[in-house]
């Protein structure tokens, strides 16, 4: 059976900017956690998760046509296919647990494709709560 789950944090969730990529496509969507380390990215204006031990939260996606989705999600991502040095993400499968029922999946995910650790470290806001919902409603109240 094909794993049609997608794990998204920034710019893919509700009410974010690529949302409109998977809005029509969703069975169904569950607020989730999985582990790594989350930092905004200022001067381009969405998230970077990294490895980490820390908490990312976000959505949970289960999507239907995922072969067409996916291939249009890839595009926004930056993501050029496995091993490509020229991705921004690469897409990997994650462990996911959804927040509600505490129920563990296995669903893919874009993590960064770090490649300058020490500019990255310097240019990028790490996000310690771990959720880039919060930190960006954070940043519109406090203009």
């Amino acid at each position: 059976m094909k794993n049609n789950y997608l794990f998204v944090y920034g710019s893919l969730m509700e009410g974010f900017f690529n949302y409109k990529y998977v809005k029509d496509k969703i069975i169904c969507r569950k607020y989730a956690k999985t582990m790594g380390k989350l930092f905004h990215q200022a001067d381009k204006g969405y998230p970077a998760m990294i490895d980490g031990d820390d908490f990312v939260y976000g959505e949970l996606l289960k999507l239907d046509d995922w072969d067409d989705v996916i291939k249009i999600v890839d595009r926004a991502e930056n993501y050029f296919g496995k091993g490509n040095p020229e991705n921004e993400y690469n897409r990997i499968l994650v462990n996911v647990e959804t927040l509600d029922d505490k129920k563990n999946y296995k669903a893919f995910a874009y993590k960064y494709n770090l490649k300058d650790s020490k500019e990255f470290f310097e240019k990028n806001i790490y996000i310690k709560s771990g959720s880039w919902r919060e930190f960006m409603e954070n940043q519109r109240k406090n203009g």
